[in-house]
């Protein structure tokens, strides 16, 4: 796991806030270019093992934090979807919006007194 990344998603849960992927890479100094699908693989896989060790810990998923730029309302990319159907989150009818408000409420909630 990425634990300057993991850092980085925890203190921004404690806050209360969201980050987009691309202050993710700058202030974590990832140097990866969107425009290159191995490194768009490569944030999701990052962004993935977070949020799955997170779940195997009884925990929400961190990664929920970090949103695509420009996304009104805010969202994740299509890879936080895609974990949530892996893990077996979604509930059945549950739109994707739902799913991602209910769990940065989780986030949020967890990690404030953290």
């Amino acid at each position: 796991m990425n634990k300057k990344v993991y850092e980085k998603l925890k203190d921004v849960a404690r806050r209360g806030t969201t980050m987009t992927y691309t202050d993710l890479n700058n202030e974590c100094n990832l140097n990866l270019d969107f425009d290159n699908i191995k490194d768009r693989n490569e944030i999701a896989h990052i962004l993935g093992d977070i949020s799955k060790e997170e779940y195997k810990n009884g925990r929400p998923l961190l990664s929920t934090v970090v949103v695509m730029k420009g996304s009104h309302p805010p969202s994740p990319a299509y890879g936080f979807f895609t974990l949530w159907e892996e893990l077996g989150l979604r509930n059945k009818g549950e739109s994707r919006e739902i799913f991602f408000a209910r769990e940065l409420r989780k986030v949020f909630d967890y990690w404030k007194s953290k």
